[in-house]
């Protein structure tokens, strides 16, 4: 029996597209685009023209150094980072913790702020906190962000991502202004740092960028790679197109496909050198680090019926779970042995955790459940076994 798109919820007719389209792959050959050819060795030193110094692999040592320059003190002698997680249309609920935050006005001044997909587009509103929140109200539950995924019908069988990028582009575009801009490479010289992963499906690893460092150059030529990370951060694999950004190594040019940060982690907190360095750093004992989870760390009980879509839906979903949960995990032992405080949020059990459900009603739910979290004084807690 024909399974009809049209009786599919958004999620389910994304995955229904997505495994279509796997299994038509091998039928798809003659839709492969041509890419310039490069080395290992090549991409190696690669960097985009002008931007040299602006991004690190996830194990680097010169990454662990970033964050941790970063994390010294304030005039008060806090010490605060915030990471947010990726979970697509789950992002409201964190835009809606940071927006009643700042309304607050006890929203930290972080250090340190990251972000992977979604979280991405949430990380320089809240990086340059005060001010920015409507801004950020308005990305989240207005108009552009319901029609995120527009189908490209038969087309996208020729194209990779079986929806069109365009709206996602377009929704960044709107607020990568000169202003935000000028005010993150500010808040850069102060030295304060907006970090955003991508992963590189060339080297399948995850690449952190230092956005400030990007906005400090100025420019249309910093303003255009500010946007495409932020985009190609948010760019599910097989949802939409990955991003092509050019390089140059050596006077060759070329381009790097990057795909969702969350690709290779649910979010970003502490770089492997970091996690795995045996001498904790004295300055981390005073650090509160901050995670907003854009889901929900417990599985739901549902009966999975016995057909491949489902079986193979729900093993995707249970993966991802599992891959958020450790990530979490991991990120409170580091800060337990290294006597940093963390702190995490993520979507209460009266929501629906579904990260391709853009409707207005969803996307207003789950904004309206960070506000309220917040203002009830229950968005935060420090364990996965408390709740």
């Amino acid at each position: 029996m024909m399974l009809r798109a049209s009786a599919l919820s958004p999620t389910r007719r994304l995955r229904h597209a997505g495994l279509i389209a796997a299994a038509l792959l091998s039928l798809a050959g003659c839709a492969t685009l041509p890419r310039e050819g490069f080395t290992a060795a090549e991409q190696a030193v690669a960097a985009p023209a002008g931007f040299e110094g602006v991004r690190y692999p996830e194990s680097s040592p010169a990454l662990a150094a970033v964050i941790e320059q970063a994390l010294r003190p304030d005039s008060r002698g806090d010490i605060t980072a915030l990471a947010l997680s990726g979970g697509g249309a789950n992002g409201a609920f964190g835009a809606g913790v940071l927006y009643a935050w700042s309304q607050a006005g006890d929203l930290p001044q972080f250090q340190l702020v990251t972000g992977v997909s979604t979280g991405a587009l949430t990380a320089p509103f809240a990086f340059l906190g005060k001010g920015w929140e409507e801004q950020m109200r308005r990305s989240y539950t207005e108009g552009p962000v319901y029609h995120l995924l527009k189908a490209k019908g038969l087309y996208s069988l020729l194209t990779p991502g079986v929806y069109s990028r365009a709206p996602l582009d377009d929704l960044v575009a709107s607020y990568v202004t000169d202003e935000l801009m000028q005010a993150v490479a500010a808040e850069h010289a102060r030295g304060r740092r907006l970090l955003v992963a991508t992963t590189n499906l060339d080297t399948e690893q995850l690449i952190v960028w230092d956005m400030g460092a990007i906005a400090s150059h100025g420019g249309p030529a910093a303003r255009k790679l500010f946007a495409q990370v932020l985009v190609a951060s948010a760019s599910v694999p097989g949802v939409f197109q990955p991003s092509l950004i050019p390089v140059q190594s050596a006077g060759h040019a070329f381009a790097e496909m990057h795909v969702d940060g969350q690709t290779e982690s649910a979010f970003f907190a502490v770089p492997p050198p970091l996690v795995l360095s045996h001498a904790p750093d004295v300055s981390m004992k005073r650090v509160r680090y901050y995670v907003i989870v854009n889901g929900q760390l417990e599985g739901r009980f549902a009966v999975t019926k016995r057909s491949s879509l489902p079986i193979l839906a729900r093993s995707f979903d249970t993966a991802a779970r599992a891959s958020l949960r450790q990530t979490v995990i991991s990120t409170s032992e580091f800060c337990e042995a290294h006597g940093c405080q963390m702190r995490f949020t993520e979507i209460p059990a009266t929501e629906r955790d579904d990260p391709l459900d853009f409707s207005p009603a969803h996307v207003k739910s789950l904004f309206t459940a960070g506000i309220t979290a917040v203002r009830a004084g229950s968005a935060w807690r420090a364990s996965v076994l408390t709740p």
